[in-house]
């Protein structure tokens, strides 16, 4: 039976050709410009866009794949609520009943029923930020709208995933970039990872650098603060949310845009992996044959522990399956703000 996962090969292939100038590359460098033009004048075109009453902060990227988006929205959402702010986020709810609907998937008291519907990402925004409305939809407009409606003392909100998203006027932009991916071989779609030129880069605020490593010059030559931070692991827990120790054989099951991302952080926290089973990006895995093939070869290979992120769990928790999952809850940690770097200022955490 074939799994149809992401095999190393496949992997290989797309770094080669997304992360490092090849002859494909250059091939397509026409159509990525031809498509980069088009994105300029679409900022132009939208200058406006609907103005909130509450300030509205967009979290985002410009490269396609993970960067860390959520865990961001999920470090900002909590310190402003720290600071006795009221806020609420709204994400799209990519590939979720309600992306075309509009719904609050939790308030300010509970998580609601239906919020595992809602999609990955939005139903973990949801089950992490206790106390936050969370509303998913692809209409922005409208969710911001609902929002506002439905809490009169609201603040702020935190738009996931929405640097590209023009029809809302926004108070700050963040950019988050993750130093395994960078910015690929510089190229914009489909030549290369970036979702539009690097110019954009002028209309943000700051750009939230992810991982350890050299910030690119090309990034460095807009002359925006850059927040350098990263993923540390919070805990490990099983699929009953009790913390655990994995020991033993592991092994790692994922299916986000950065699969590297997830090894180097499991790593970094002293932890090795046999293997690991990489499905593409909001994989959803519905489909039970293949659990059943992962669980017979988990046990060939005499594997103790399945490592998992919280995305991926957002799915799991609610399939039947075998598998001998633990969940690595990762927290994002800003290191040089109020730390080594004192001229950077970041008015949210004042």
């Amino acid at each position: 039976m074939h799994i149809s996962f992401l095999s190393d090969k496949m992997q290989k292939l797309i770094e080669k050709n997304l992360y490092k100038k090849t002859l494909i590359s250059w091939l397509l460098l026409p159509f990525s410009l031809v498509y980069s033009v088009i994105l300029i004048l679409r900022r132009k075109v939208y200058s406006g866009g609907y103005r909130s009453r509450c300030k509205i902060i967009s979290v985002g990227n410009i490269v396609s794949g993970g960067t860390g988006k959520t865990p961001f929205t999920i470090f900002l959402a909590k310190h402003l609520q720290n600071k006795g702010k009221k806020v609420a986020v709204s994400h799209r709810g990519y590939k979720g009943k309600f992306e075309k609907e509009n719904k609050l998937i939790s308030n300010e008291n509970e998580v609601f029923n239906f919020a595992k519907e809602a999609g990955d990402e939005a139903y973990l925004l949801a089950s992490k930020l206790s106390g936050i409305p969370v509303i998913a939809g692809r209409n922005r407009t409208k969710s911001i709208r609902i929002l506002e409606e439905n809490y009169l003392d609201l603040e702020f909100i935190i738009l996931d995933d929405s640097f590209q998203h023009l029809k809302i006027q926004h108070d700050l932009d963040f950019v988050v970039f993750n130093a395994i991916g960078g910015i690929g071989n510089g190229f914009v779609l489909p030549a290369g990872i970036l979702r539009e030129p690097l110019s954009a880069l002028k209309l943000a605020e700051y750009i939230v650098f992810n991982g350890h490593g050299k910030v690119p010059d090309k990034i460095k030559k807009y002359n925006k603060p850059i927040l350098i931070g990263s993923y540390q692991i919070k805990q490990i827990f099983d699929v009953k949310g009790k913390a655990i120790k994995p020991t033993g054989k592991l092994a790692l099951l994922s299916g986000i845009g950065l699969p590297k991302s997830f090894e180097k952080t499991v790593h970094k926290a002293g932890l090795t992996f046999e293997k690991h089973l990489r499905f593409s990006d909001h994989y959803d895995f519905q489909n039970k044959e293949i659990l059943k093939k992962i669980s017979a070869d988990l046990k060939l290979g005499k594997i103790d522990f399945l490592l998992t992120t919280e995305k991926d769990f957002a799915k799991l928790k609610f399939i039947e399956h075998d598998l001998p999952l633990v969940v690595v809850e990762v927290e994002f940690v800003l290191e040089n703000v109020d730390g080594s770097d004192r001229n950077i200022k970041f008015p949210l955490l004042s």
